[in-house]
């Protein structure tokens, strides 16, 4: 299930801000240009000029939907495991800030209060987004299905005004298969993409670990335990009754003294 939510974050990564190999003229799906950054990985930048919008994105396992008998239920499954995918756009700017406890003033991006302005473009980024994920190849073939959930923007702790902040949750139904969606990230994307290297990494992990494996059954081949039977015994174990040991000889210079019951004790 892990690497299936890895492909899924590498292949919403390589949508919405595809690569581009030097020398070739960039363009981007949406206003927020490359400016998406992966919250489990990516160091995030909001330094891209007035009111230019950022997106951070996460994506954890969840359960989903429940299993049926009539859906194929197994004994061995319950739910079927789904994909929480959380993509939060902002307008960020850098705004003065002053410690309380030791009055320094110092510079931090953060959320802009909420404008007509900002709402439409947050509004029409979500949107830009969505497309995007229902429609790019890779991610088709990476999911089984998706469900669009709309969020309201964050207001202030401090003010309670609306901050530039429009969070939409996704939940995806991943495929089962992590390694088979990481074969599809590495045969979806360029040869130089960063998000098709990583896929190639952890695939490679994989099949190192497969052949450990598989030599280690090797080497223990003429070791298999048998199957356990009642006229069976584990292996190891002698099928030889153990003969008690005798008892041993009294010592030579032992007294041995009969009394007769007619007799009186010495």
């Amino acid at each position: 299930m892990h690497l299936s939510i890895m492909a899924l974050r590498l292949a919403v990564k390589a949508a919405l801000a595809p690569y581009w190999p030097e020398g070739q003229a960039e363009s981007w799906p949406t206003i927020a240009g490359n400016r998406f950054f992966d919250s489990r990985f990516d160091e995030i930048d909001g330094r891209g000029g007035e009111r230019t919008p950022l997106v951070v994105f996460a994506a954890e396992a969840v359960d989903g939907d429940a299993y049926s008998g009539q859906n194929g239920a197994s004994g061995e499954r319950g739910f079927d495991v789904t994909t929480r995918l959380v993509i939060s756009a902002q307008i960020t700017s850098r705004q003065k800030f002053k410690d309380p406890d030791t009055e320094e003033v110092f510079d931090a991006e953060t959320a802009d209060l909420l404008d007509q302005e900002m709402a439409d473009r947050l509004a029409l980024l979500q949107d830009q987004i969505w497309i995007v994920l229902d429609g790019d190849p890779l991610v088709r073939k990476l999911r089984r299905r998706i469900v669009k959930l709309d969020a309201e923007p964050y207001p202030s702790a401090e003010t309670g005004e609306k901050l530039a902040v429009l969070a939409t949750s996704y939940f995806v139904a991943t495929l089962g298969d992590g390694e088979k969606a990481l074969e599809l990230v590495v045969a979806g994307l360029p040869l130089e993409s960063p998000e098709r290297q990583r896929a190639e990494f952890a695939l490679a992990g994989m099949a190192s670990t497969r052949a450990f494996m598989a030599a280690a059954v090797t080497r223990r081949s003429g070791f298999a335990p048998r199957p356990f039977a009642a006229d069976v015994l584990a292996q190891g174990v002698s099928r030889a009754i153990p003969t008690p040991p005798a008892s041993p000889a009294p010592p030579a210079d032992r007294l041995t003294v009969t009394l007769d019951p007619k007799e009186p004790l010495p």
